[in-house]
């Protein structure tokens, strides 16, 4: 197929259309595109078939490690599916320079500290990858002392401030690693700044400026938390309970919520990643609801969450800092996702991860060697990948966040906050990505 370049005569094949859209860092041009040719092609492909490389180059070999088959094995799913379709798209454009990428995968199951550094081990000792990709790791940390001495590259979308932290001691120890996404800091102070922007704009009136916190004792969601609290407070409100648990081990929800029952809050701000237990903690809410806004942090961003809660789920809040946008590239890109794996997406891990791939696949192009590790770290540092979870811009090899970290949409990942109606996911905040408005959940109606 090729399509004719105004002012040319002459066509422009798909390889070379690759070639030049993802030479010029021109995201939105690139993704774009991309939608555009050889969408019946890609239906039920997998990259995990292995093709040879192609121009007479040595091939490129990418690693995907995720947790496919422990207790966030539906979140690996989004992780792997979102890996795979781009490496498909763009192998099925021609590959990279000339060169087909080879994926192998590699599940680190529930992604211990165990796990992770027998998966990554594996990676960098057996395959020896040009890249690997992953999603998020629940012990992350001793993959990159690894990843680090062998000096591959490496994308993630861990979502820490504590990377950040550590790339920022030893940059020159940890150049070839990139957090695709912004840090967890930006979950709890940038929700709290919204709610209380909520309340005086008048839209929700709280019988008292108060907030329960539910949370996972695990680094990940203390520290939301942790950021959510002193925000709220910093703004006037007040914490009336706070109270942990662990993760994927909660057999009944029942005691904890009885601790904010007594002493109904204005907000109860909860941060889980598991969607299964969101989705138990939501259905027992609805058997007895507690006058009061519900926010889950990640957990319904997964699809399984919708399948378990149900017509429960309507009126819960939920944000990512890793979220797709409903803008016509989002769409285009969920009806190719549709289509490939016969499936919904869900809104972080699945675009988080394709454009992942994207950013390595734009700085391989702009570095013209994909074995040149450290000059494609270069090109990655100074790239800004219009994608499909907004624009990926790096500072100390992680993503921004907008609008908690940049108040120009085009240079950051939207925050985005959403809200169930009807058991459809609204994207309420922040514009102009928005799709939907706030609307009271049905337990605060009438």
């Amino acid at each position: 197929m090729s399509q004719q370049r105004p002012g040319t005569g002459r066509g422009v094949t798909r390889r070379q259309l690759l070639q030049t859209t993802v030479a010029t860092g021109i995201g939105g041009l690139a993704v774009g595109l991309v939608g555009g040719y050889g969408v019946s092609t890609l239906a039920g492909r997998s990259a995990a078939g292995g093709r040879g490389a192609a121009g007479g180059g040595e091939e490129i070999k990418a690693v995907g490690i995720f947790p496919l088959s422990g207790f966030i094995a539906a979140d690996g799913k989004e992780m792997r599916n979102g890996t795979v379709m781009a490496i498909d798209e763009i192998n099925d454009m021609g590959g990279l320079l000339g060169r087909k990428i080879n994926y192998v995968e590699i599940d680190d199951k529930d992604s211990s500290a165990d796990d992770i550094t027998t998966a990554f081990n594996r990676a960098v000792d057996v395959e020896k990858p040009d890249v690997i990709f992953s999603g998020y790791h629940l012990a992350t940390g001793p993959e990159f002392d690894i990843i680090a001495k062998a000096g591959r590259l490496y994308y993630n979308n861990n979502t820490q401030q504590r990377w950040v932290d550590r790339y920022s001691k030893e940059p020159d120890k940890y150049w070839m690693i990139f957090q695709t996404d912004p840090t967890d800091t930006m979950y709890g102070k940038g929700f709290a700044l919204w709610l209380d922007n909520l309340v005086k704009a008048g839209k929700y009136s709280p019988k008292s400026k108060t907030a329960a916190i539910l949370y996972g004792d695990d680094a990940y969601d203390s520290w939301i938390a942790q950021n959510f609290e002193e925000k709220i407070k910093e703004l006037g409100w007040q914490v009336t309970v706070k109270d942990s648990f662990t993760a994927g081990k909660v057999a009944d929800w029942g005691p904890l919520l009885s601790k904010v029952r007594d002493n109904p809050p204005g907000i109860l701000f909860t941060t889980d990643y598991n969607p299964a237990d969101d989705a138990a903690m939501i259905k027992q809410l609805a058997a007895n609801p507690i006058p009061c806004l519900v926010y889950q942090q990640y957990g319904p961003s997964v699809p399984e969450y919708l399948n378990l809660a149900g017509d429960a789920a309507n009126g819960v809040i939920w944000a990512t800092v890793l979220g797709r946008i409903p803008d016509q590239i989002g769409k285009d890109w969920v009806a190719r996702y549709k289509q490939k794996f016969n499936a919904d997406p869900g809104w972080a891990n699945a675009p988080g991860n394709y454009d992942s791939v994207w950013v390595w696949a734009k700085a391989v192009t702009l570095a013209g060697d994909p074995k040149d590790y450290k000059r494609i770290a270069q090109m990655t540092e100074r790239l800004i990948h219009r994608g499909i979870t907004g624009s990926l811009r790096f500072v100390n090899h992680a993503g921004v966040a907008y609008p908690g970290e940049t108040n120009d949409p085009s240079l950051g990942q939207a925050h985005i906050i959403v809200q169930i109606q009807n058991k459809e996911h609204k994207v309420i905040s922040p514009t102009p990505w928005n799709d939907g408005e706030f609307q009271l959940p049905p337990w605060l109606k009438g």
